[in-house]
């Protein structure tokens, strides 16, 4: 079963709408409600299907802030992997 698949299952829409409604249908960024919703994983574990989280580890944002996080995370990633990188040289 793929990533997406996990996504369109039943345990995990049932999940995501929990987390959705307990952060009042706004991205808890930027306030919004009216951009698309996601719910963002503030971590992965592998092996761990979505719905399988604990629901602290689970935030709603918008579509927009979502995108902003994954990008500054994987800036940051980067400045990790360099530095690691340099260190060995």
């Amino acid at each position: 079963m793929s990533y997406s698949d996990d996504l369109a299952s039943p345990l995990w829409q049932k999940k995501r709408l929990e987390i959705m409604q307990r952060d009042n249908w706004r991205c808890q960024m930027c306030g919004t409600n009216k951009n698309s919703l996601t719910v963002h994983h503030l971590y992965y574990e592998s092996g761990k299907k979505p719905h399988e989280y604990d629901n602290e580890v689970l935030i709603t944002l918008c579509k927009d802030c979502h995108e902003s996080v994954h990008k500054e995370i994987a800036k940051i990633s980067s400045i990790i992997a360099w530095s690691v990188v340099k260190k060995r040289k």
